[in-house]
């Protein structure tokens, strides 16, 4: 394990049971139990467009009770149902349709009288029914050079609407909630593999919620088992849950920037969006909205860490909070404004805050280099060495509070259809390993060891080719990767190459990789 890189968790088969990835069934609320299941007697369908992710193969399926369940679109029962142990089994097969969208899985639950379905489940090939453990073996393998995993994309946490404790999202509820992976998921993720967590407290969540949130953690944290798992990983620092409020707060395109501006704006005179300190840029430092937000946000945050404090005390185990406050990449002002208001409210910010978090996405200046793979490359490193004055302020930040500074993402940051095919040509080249081996060495000379999380784990090796517009983000292409040998024998490649038969190389996992101790 990494003493120092982490990753985003966002992958395309993180579950054992992929009935946690299929939407809803289509039945009226009032006829839905508590865990999204037709009542005794009504009907329903979930239909989910699964075929660009899913591998073709047999899936074991289960159900509880006397009504009907039928599959089909991508999905055919092989043989008929049979009754074990109190469940209905059988096995489907699953056709994947890789690089199309509109292939689907449907599921049709059909109750009469006192009929029901629940509890259905569908394994992913090679896992055998009553699995316990509720993630794809694969997974876990990719997870294993990483220090820290992140949850932000897991928990839904940009523009989430997710306020009441009540409806945040259970393991036992049928199909992907909007708000996110089960809870109880985020805590034996980390009990299991023994890495710090890295969690979100969503932008609209009540004191209760966040008091709720903060014990549930402590409960359902296992330290006995992540000490073992750690010690397993040869792993001797102490564990962190690392506590951070919403994400990206900054980013005026996420809901947060708002719902905060929103909350100091009715309370203008704790929150005034004036900054008096010496960091930049003061495009950033000037603009009052941006600072009230900071401002608000770090008030914010101090009470979050007093939540998950008072609920970690008990089990002794309080010092492993550590709250992160938000900061934006291009250039410190943000976050000093947030430490200053601290210090002015609270005292010593570093009693209430563990790490300033950016986000050192790395990229080229425009698209007049991306056009080929040989001009690609040096422009990304150019871009790389032109983030050292952002970056040393950071450093002086940290120096100033005493504050560690992390990276909460980061990364190649390709986007956009222009020249796409190089772009994604890119991501499998050894040119793109020896970016990364740059850009975690650059890191390394303004910050040291400090954590560093890449965005993010997977992609999904089937989306259709219009969808890289929006990024190549994955370190792997899939978890399903052959990690034995996806890092070796890295090609150089012409341009010409088709992507289909670059899936197996994984350059950016390799780079992250290799900062793993002998």
């Amino acid at each position: 394990m990494s003493s120092w890189v982490g990753t985003n968790l966002d992958a395309d088969l993180p579950y054992a049971d992929i009935t946690y990835m299929l939407n809803a069934f289509d039945t009226a609320a009032a006829q839905l139990d508590a865990n999204g299941y037709p009542v005794a007697g009504a009907s329903g369908k979930s239909q989910t467009d699964l075929g660009f992710q899913l591998p073709t193969g047999t899936y074991d399926i289960s159900y509880v009770g006397t009504g009907t369940l039928t599959v089909s679109g991508i999905g055919a029962l092989v043989g008929s149902w049979q009754s074990v142990n109190g469940e209905q089994r059988a096995q489907i097969k699953i056709t994947g349709t890789p690089g199309n969208f509109g292939n689907f899985l449907t599921l049709n639950v059909s109750n009469t009288g006192s009929q029901t379905v629940t509890n259905i489940h569908i394994y992913l090939p090679g896992i055998a029914y009553d699995e316990q453990n509720p993630f794809n073996p694969a997974f876990i393998a990719a997870l294993g050079p990483f220090r820290a995993m992140r949850f932000m994309g897991w928990m839904g946490t940009n523009d989430s609407k997710l306020t009441n404790w009540s409806d945040r999202p259970a393991s036992s509820h049928f199909g992907a909630s909007p708000y996110g992976v089960p809870y109880e998921f985020v805590a034996e993720l980390v009990n299991q593999t023994g890495k710090d967590g890295w969690i979100n407290v969503p932008e609209l969540a009540t004191s209760s919620f966040i008091s709720s949130f903060a014990s549930f953690m402590a409960q359902n944290l296992d330290f006995t088992r992540i000490t073992a798992a750690r010690q397993a990983a040869g792993f001797t620092t102490p564990f962190q849950l690392i506590v951070e409020n919403s994400n990206e707060t900054w980013n005026m395109g996420f809901s947060a920037y708002a719902t905060f501006l929103a909350a100091a704006n009715a309370n203008a005179s704790r929150y005034p969006g004036t900054y008096a300190g010496t960091y930049g840029p003061s495009w950033m430092t000037g603009n009052s909205d941006l600072m009230k937000v900071g401002e608000y946000e770090a008030d914010r945050l101090v009470s979050i860490g007093q939540a998950f404090h008072q609920a970690f005390q008990p089990g002794g185990h309080a010092d492993a909070i550590a709250p992160v406050l938000s900061g934006w990449a291009l250039g410190a002002g943000y976050s000093d404004d947030g430490l200053a208001f601290i210090q002015k409210n609270y005292g010593t910010p570093s009693k209430y805050v563990s790490y300033v978090a950016l986000a050192p996405y790395f990229s080229t200046a425009d698209d007049t280099t991306t056009g080929s793979l040989s001009t690609i490359f040096p422009a990304m490193v150019t871009n790389i060495t032109s983030m050292g004055t952002a970056l040393q302020g950071f450093a002086m930040l940290s120096k100033q509070y005493g504050i560690a500074i992390a990276a909460y993402e980061g990364g190649q940051g390709l986007t956009g259809t222009t020249n796409q095919s190089v772009k994604h040509l890119a991501q499998f080249d050894s040119r793109m390993n020896q970016t990364y081996e740059t850009y975690l060495k650059f890191w390394q000379q303004n910050f040291g060891n400090a954590l560093f999380m890449h965005f993010t784990l997977a992609g999904t090796p089937g989306l259709p080719e219009n969808i890289y517009q929006y990024g190549f983000w994955g370190s792997l292409p899939g978890v399903e990767e052959n990690l034995a040998t996806c890092g070796k024998n890295l090609p150089t490649l012409t341009g010409s190459e088709m992507i289909s038969s670059l899936l197996g190389y994984c350059p950016k996992y390799a780079a992250l990789a290799s900062h793993v101790p002998d």
